[in-house]
């Protein structure tokens, strides 16, 4: 392998509960019946746009994109009124050292928005290992995950197939799949270690402190 690509919400920080919080205030806001308030799967692994296109059709794409700005600004105060809960996930700060260490490219490739990747770099000091304009975001050109990916590795300077693609979306780890990544490393907990493997996954870990250093030492065929 010759570079990681990481994911950040649900992977490096683990911080759902404050997304679906967020969504659950836009979502009481725009639809009548609460009863039928759908479940965390809902809101996991489409881009806002898709979410609230689902959620309330009848708005304009303008429309989305207020209430999408407006369910970031709600998470980004939810996690300021946690404060003892916005940190790193465990093993994290010491694999992202190590990589710069052994001079291994790394990247975030993050469907957050630029406002939130501004609040994370102030939040946790990424600039202690990522540049900041070299990651990749939603900014609105990339049609899914996917896509960021790709764009990754290109900015890496490798190919998809030479990567480590490390998330905890079952739709991302699908389309890291379905493009070839080298190797795809799933995020999350025993309950969903079996989804995150038929999802693509080659190896699940619940964080960081499991990050085995030999997956860089393994050679995919050309």
């Amino acid at each position: 392998m010759k570079a990681v690509l990481l994911d950040f919400n649900g992977t490096l920080f683990f911080d759902s509960g404050f997304h679906l919080e967020a969504w659950g205030k836009i979502y009481r806001e725009l639809c009548e019946n609460t009863d039928n308030e759908p479940g965390s799967s809902f809101y996991c692994g489409p881009r806002n746009d898709e979410i609230i296109q689902k959620m309330a059709p009848w708005l304009t794409p303008e429309e989305r994109d207020i209430y999408s700005q407006k369910k970031e600004a709600l998470y980004r105060q939810i996690c300021l009124q946690n404060a003892d809960k916005v940190h790193l996930v465990s093993g994290a700060e010491r694999l992202l050292g190590e990589l710069k260490e052994r001079q291994v490219p790394f990247i975030l490739a993050s469907a957050s928005i630029q406002e939130n990747i501004e609040f994370y770099f102030r939040q946790f000091g990424l600039n202690r290992w990522f540049d900041q304009k070299q990651c990749v975001y939603d900014d609105g050109s990339y049609a899914d995950k996917g896509k960021m990916h790709v764009e990754a590795a290109k900015r890496l300077g490798v190919t998809l197939s030479k990567c480590i693609v490390v998330e905890d979306s079952l739709s991302a780890i699908s389309h890291a799949k379905s493009n070839g990544a080298g190797m795809i490393v799933g995020v999350g907990t025993d309950s969903v270690k079996n989804d995150l493997i038929h999802a693509g996954a080659g190896y699940v870990i619940r964080d960081f402190t499991e990050f085995r250093m030999e997956w860089l030492d393994i050679e995919i065929p050309n």
